[in-house]
């Protein structure tokens, strides 16, 4: 059984980011995993896009990623960026 560990997200530092780095992954993976490009996931992290839409793919995808961190949905603040 593997032991997943909680990460403790900062409110006021960019919620994907964090996300990423908790991972240890690139954009460009973390990208490949979402379904979205690199670029996306760059305007995201720098707040050039105020607001990341989601595809339900997306969504189900990103649900995977943040439970290898010990996250739920719940978890999360109602803004990303």
């Amino acid at each position: 059984m593997k032991l997943v560990v909680k990460v403790k997200l900062d409110s006021k530092e960019n919620i994907l980011k964090q996300i990423r780095q908790a991972l240890g992954i690139s954009q460009e993976e973390f990208a490949k995993r979402l379904g979205v490009n690199r670029s996306s996931v760059a305007r995201w992290e720098t707040g050039y896009t105020k607001e990341a839409s989601f595809t339900l793919r997306q969504i189900k995808a990103l649900e995977k990623e943040i439970g290898k961190i010990g996250l739920r949905f719940a978890d999360l603040p109602d803004n990303l960026n």
